[in-house]
């Protein structure tokens, strides 16, 4: 009676140990459950990863963790639970977010404004309109700029029409008419009567007479600066033995030069040294000041010019 009692224990033990584990589940389902843990459990911590390596930008929604969350919760749950429904009535209503439009930003060493467009990802263009800038090499350290996150709005021009004047027509009276009966008066002929005095015109002297004139003297009384002018109205002749009188420092005698006609020689008072343009008297004090008359002679005493300093 024993042994048999022995034999029946020993049975159920066996089959208890085949059947059931000791969490009232069968082995199969067990695994299954523990194997689909795992999996959600790697999902959820690669998830976590990325989210924590992942660059936030500016105007970005807070919308990943809120949904991570839900996974979480939705994968953690054992299976054959249900997930309480909650009447979107009853669910305490969320603010939307409102992304963006601008921040600031600070001009670090290094920085460009390429370099701000691309790390906002915003516009070259947007970024310089936003700022006012016009040269994009022309920021400094310290800068506070502005990044237009949402881009600049484009102004639409306005068109003002001109107004334009009209032609206002000049008041004027028309004419009288004449009588029906009225002669018509005939026009009168021309008059004929004395020409009028004709205008005396200069006549040039003849091309080849000798014309030499003393035309000017510029800074009389200044030894430095005091020039006189002669001048060729008419033909080339040599100015050989030609003299300048009329000065308290003595009679000036020119030497064998040529004077082309339309040309002319300057004399200046001062030392120099003569050209065929240009003649030096070499003398220590002005030759002719304010009022002294000189009188230019030709080869034969002949008196060719006259002229009175201002």
């Amino acid at each position: 009676m024993d042994e048999s009692k022995y034999d029946q224990e020993y049975e159920y033990e066996e089959h208890r140990d085949v059947g059931v584990t000791s969490v009232g589940l069968p082995p199969g389902q067990l695994a299954l459950i523990i194997g689909v843990n795992a999996v959600i459990s790697l999902v959820i911590a690669i998830s976590v990863v990325l989210l924590a390596n992942r660059q936030v930008l500016p105007g970005d929604l807070a919308t990943s963790a809120i949904e991570t969350s839900d996974s979480v919760a939705q994968g953690s749950q054992p299976e054959g639970t249900t997930t309480p429904t909650v009447n979107p009535v009853e669910e305490e209503a969320l603010p939307e977010s409102t992304p963006l439009q601008s921040v600031s930003y600070v001009v670090e060493e290094g920085d460009t404004l390429g370099l701000i467009a691309e790390k906002f990802s915003v516009s070259l263009s947007d970024l310089m309109i936003a700022n006012g800038l016009s040269n994009q090499d022309l920021i400094q350290i310290g800068q506070e700029l502005t990044i237009p996150l949402a881009g600049v709005s484009t102004a639409t021009p306005t068109f003002t029409p001109m107004l334009i004047p009209t032609e206002t027509p000049l008041p004027f009276d028309p004419p009288t008419p004449l009588p029906a009966d009225a002669e018509i008066p005939r026009e009168p002929a021309v008059t004929v009567g004395p020409s009028p005095t004709p205008i005396p015109t200069s006549t040039p002297p003849p091309f080849n007479e000798i014309n030499v004139v003393i035309s000017e003297v510029t800074g009389a009384g200044d030894l430095v600066r005091e020039t006189l002018v002669i001048l060729n109205k008419g033909a080339g002749t040599s100015l050989r033995d030609w003299k300048l009188e009329g000065s308290s420092l003595g009679v000036f005698i020119f030497p064998d030069i040529f004077l082309f006609s339309g040309g002319s020689i300057r004399v200046h008072t001062a030392a120099g040294e003569n050209t065929p343009s240009d003649l030096y008297l070499n003398q220590g004090e002005p030759a002719w000041p304010p009022g002294t008359t000189i009188i230019l002679n030709d080869g034969s005493n002949s008196e060719m010019s006259r002229y009175v300093v201002p």
